[in-house]
Parts: structure tokens; C-alpha cells; sequence
């Protein structure tokens, strides 16, 4: 079958190639009646726009990049899920990359956002030093949103959530059951961590409660064989304190989730020895054993707000006027037998 271009387009449905491409670019130029006719047509018939061809003419690709640090569960693919709903309501589509928490990574990644010409970029750095200074080069000429890890030094929107007060509700949990001596497992060099942490700490000086150094430990979150193997070390080391935790909060999805597959390995109870709570997302906490307490994050709601305030700068003429915002959406706390019992 011949690929169908602008211009078949135009001769099946009897238009001129101008009419047909503002109609598929929702120009105001044409009637609503019209645009639905040439779009629904050129659905039906599979029309992929010439995007090399666009850029030559208009300089744009109607294409938005994502820098992410890993894909490994369900919290990246909830919010990628919200980001393609958004940028196909917006006519974009996405390019997305995977940096494995390396910074090396993390430099290519960019660089070839903007070899590929991409309109704007959404960002989830590694932490808040990684390539500062590559990002900043990189908006004077291309939009870029922070997400997830809005701790990060440079002037745009940024899109995540409370994360000080997630983490401060989780200990309130576990101190309102008794469980007074909380752990928190940390991921090494994550934008996530100093946020999460001050939470943790608050929480400690709200209820008078002593801040044992000991119980603050941070994961090597390279991968998981590394991240699994650091968790195990640290919890047998804690378990030997003279005074041991009685409670664990995990600063990210990873670190939960795979928490209570290494306190099995060591045959822990939960909650019984250990309670446990902390950040995670994924669907599947009523099937691990015990089912996962958790602070669950809207990740749909921080994907399509990502990509309407990138559109937003995209489309501003004079993006000197921006008043950038840091926008911060409240967690939910769902409890189960993991600190119930």
C-alpha cells in the first residue's frame, strides 16, 4: 500500500493541501466541522505527518522528550501513562529515555533530545546536582518541566508532591501504634531523598522523639541486585543495635516493595518484629504477603500536569514573563497488614 501523504490526503477528500494540514494542526483558520472530517480521515486511513519535513517548515516537531531515571515499576508507568493521555490531547508525541540513575546516562539522554529537535522536555533528574549546568544550557533555547525530583536548581515548572508531609504522615502512623523506633531506608544520591527525609525528621521532633543516626541509611539503588544486597546488609546490621528499630519507612517504590521480599528472606515477621511503610504505588500491594501499607503519589494527575505547563511554556511567545510555578500534590496514606497486623 502507498504511504498516505498531506497531499492524497487532499485529493480523496477533495481539499486543498493548506485546508487539510491546518485542519490536522487545528488551526481557528478552519470550521470544527471540517477539522473532525480531514482528522478522522486520516485516523482511519493510518496519515503519519512527515515530522522532518514540519521541522524544515515550521521549526517545530510536535514532539515532547522524557528524561527519566529508571522504568522498572509501576509509579513510571503510571506517570508516563498520564503524560501520553496529555500530550495526545495536545496533538504531541513522546520520545522517552531511561538514564539507570547514571549520570553519563543522564548527559546522552539530553543531548539527544535536542538532536532528535524535540519541542520541549520533561525531566526527572538523577538528584539535585546531576548536569545542572547541561539543563540550564539547554533552556535557553528548549523548554524543560521538572518532575517527580523537583529538588533540582534551575528556573521552570516543576511538578511533584508533598513529599516532607508524606513522609511525616507515615511516621505519625507508625508512632500513633506504638512503633517509636523508625528506620528509614534512603536511596544513595536520589532527588527524592533530602525532602523525604526532612519529613522523617520532623515527625521525630513533633513527638519528642530522639533521632537515632543509626536508623538513617542510604541504598545503593544502581540496580536492584545492588539495592537488594545493600537492604539485606542494613537490616541485619540494624537488627544487632543494642536498641533495634521496631519500624521501617522506605524513601522510594523500590526500596518498599522489595523490603518485605528480603525480611522473608531473613525470615523477619511483619509487622510483628518489623513494621513497614513507605512510598509505593504500585497495584499490587493487596497480593504481597503481608499486603504493603503505603503513601501512594497521583502520578496519572503529576504526567498530565507535566506536559499541560511544558505546552503552556511552548506556546508563550515571551517566555521571560513566566512566573514559574512549583506545584505540589497532597499523598494518600493506605494502611494494611504490614503495620496493622
Amino acid at each position: 500500500m502507498a504511504k498516505i501523504t498531506l497531499k492524497s490526503l487532499a485529493q480523496a477528500l477533495n481539499m486543498s493541501v493548506s485546508t487539510v494540514s491546518k485542519a490536522l494542526n487545528d488551526s481557528y483558520e478552519i470550521s470544527e466541522v471540517t477539522k473532525k472530517t480531514v482528522q478522522e480521515f486520516a485516523k482511519k486511513h493510518n496519515y503519519q505527518p512527515n515530522v522532518h519535513a514540519k521541522f524544515l517548515k515550521t521549526g517545530k516537531t510536535n514532539t515532547i522528550g522524557v528524561v527519566l531515571p529508571k522504568m522498572t515499576g509501576s509509579f513510571e508507568a503510571q506517570i508516563i501513562a498520564g503524560m501520553q493521555k496529555a500530550a495526545t490531547a495536545h496533538h504531541y508525541r513522546t520520545i522517552i529515555m531511561n538514564t539507570m540513575e547514571n549520570e553519563d546516562l543522564e548527559k546522552l539522554a539530553l543531548q539527544s533530545m535536542l538532536d532528535k529537535s524535540v519541542d520541549g522536555i520533561l525531566f526527572c533528574p538523577i538528584h539535585e546536582e546531576s548536569n545542572t549546568d547541561l539543563a540550564r544550557q539547554i533552556l535557553k533555547t528548549t523548554p524543560i518541566v521538572i518532575f517527580d525530583r523537583t529538588h533540582y536548581p534551575v528556573e521552570t515548572h516543576k511538578v511533584g508532591v508533598l513529599n516532607a508531609e508524606g513522609m511525616y504522615n507515615a511516621c505519625k502512623h507508625l508512632i500513633d501504634i506504638d512503633r517509636r523506633k523508625i528506620a528509614i531506608f534512603c536511596g544513595a544520591h536520589q532527588g527524592i531523598t533530602t525532602k523525604r527525609l526532612s519529613g522523617y525528621m520532623e515527625a521525630h521532633h513533633d513527638f519528642q522523639i530522639p533521632v537515632t543516626p543509626e536508623y538513617i541509611v542510604h541504598c545503593n539503588v544502581k540496580s536492584l541486585a545492588d539495592l537488594q544486597d545493600d537492604m539485606e546488609k542494613h537490616v541485619k546490621s540494624l537488627l544487632q543495635l543494642p536498641k533495634p528499630p521496631n519500624a521501617i519507612v522506605g524513601v522510594a517504590d523500590t526500596i518498599t516493595t522489595h523490603l518485605l521480599g528480603i525480611l522473608a528472606k531473613l525470615e523477619i515477621k511483619v509487622p510483628e518484629t518489623l513494621a513497614v511503610i513507605g512510598f509505593a504505588n504500585t497495584d499490587l500491594v493487596l497480593s504481597l504477603n503481608p499486603s504493603l501499607s503505603t503513601v501512594r503519589q497521583p502520578t496519572t494527575e503529576i504526567g498530565e500536569i507535566s506536559v499541560n505547563k511544558l505546552v503552556e511554556i511552548m506556546q508563550k511567545k515571551n517566555r521571560s514573563q513566566i512566573e514559574w510555578e512549583d506545584i505540589k500534590l497532597p499523598t494518600s496514606i493506605q494502611l494494611r497488614r504490614s503495620t496493622l497486623g
